[in-house]
């Protein structure tokens, strides 16, 4: 199988599962790692054109082959395509962006934290993009290549820089994250976050957090280590091969393409409304937390 026909069968959706052209993709990674990394530098200049292209996928290809390739020249590239303003980063690549984006930067970025943090800090990015950038930094504290120290010093960079009337979503990330590897330095900070209705409660809440920071500290750090969630990516196939755009069945709308076989498409619209009704629900909040000021 030629480049030309590998790059053919990665193209478009055809509910089968590429298996044979991601396999030589992977032989072939020398000569198709620019290919792809192109891909995904003219895409970033014109998302538009994805959403007209339903079956379109191989960008999808492109951002797992280049996180299995470790590879550190797609870096900046990916971060351009994520840091597009709006939703429409989000409405092209699925759920790719809550379930791998943080695994695939950590990948490629080889500890180098610089581009993930502007991404993380850009307020014209998705709220969800930014949350992702964000647990970045716990995939690569999970993987050994930073250290808590650095991840804390960070955290506590955004709980002072961090604009109050920025999204709940990237607050309660942080938060959350925190909490996860046992921030007992930034207990205040955390507290001062909720003291200030800055954090969504449905995603959070203080007892959760409290929960968290009992745990004992190297505890925290193994249970990180231990999660599939925080690992990297190392076998494309065994990552995809199970989404349910890749199962013979009823074909689903975009935004339900990329996700595993086990959510169904009542949960996924389950989500979707309970998206929308904390999107309610946190402007809201945003309007009474604007009276007390």
């Amino acid at each position: 199988m030629e480049i030309d026909e590998i790059l053919s069968q990665l193209e478009n959706n055809t509910r089968e599962f590429p298996r044979l052209a991601l396999e030589r993709a992977i032989e072939e990674r020398e000569v198709i790692t620019p290919i792809l990394i192109e891909t995904l530098e003219k895409l970033s200049n014109n998302l538009e054109e994805l959403l007209e292209k339903e079956d379109y996928i191989l960008h999808i290809h492109a951002l797992y082959l280049l996180a299995q390739f470790r590879e550190i020249s797609a870096y900046p590239v990916i971060i351009k395509f994520f840091s597009v303003p709006g939703d429409i980063a989000l409405d092209v690549t699925g759920d790719v962006v809550t379930e791998d984006l943080g695994r695939i930067l950590a990948c490629v970025s080889h500890g180098n934290i610089e581009l993930i943090k502007s991404l993380v800090e850009n307020p014209e990015a998705n709220e969800y993009v930014r949350s992702a950038a964000l647990e970045t930094l716990l995939v690569l504290l999970a993987q050994e290549v930073i250290t808590r120290e650095q991840v804390i010093q960070y955290y506590a960079n955004l709980y002072s820089t961090l604009p109050q009337e920025d999204d709940y979503y990237i607050w309660s990330t942080l938060v959350t994250n925190s909490a996860q590897i046992c921030a007992i330095e930034l207990q205040e900070q955390i507290e001062q976050a909720f003291e200030k209705d800055l954090v969504d409660l449905f995603v959070i809440d203080q007892e959760d957090v409290n929960t968290y920071l009992v745990v004992d500290r190297e505890e925290a750090l193994k249970r990180l280590r231990n999660d599939p969630k925080y690992s990297f990516i190392k076998d494309v196939i065994s990552e995809m091969e199970n989404w349910s755009c890749f199962q013979l069945q009823e074909r689903h709308p975009l935004y339900d393409v990329f996700i595993p076989e086990e959510f169904s498409l009542v949960a996924s619209k389950k989500s979707k409304n309970q998206a929308k009704k904390k999107k309610m629900q946190k402007e809201s909040r945003r309007k009474n937390r604007s009276k007390k000021k």
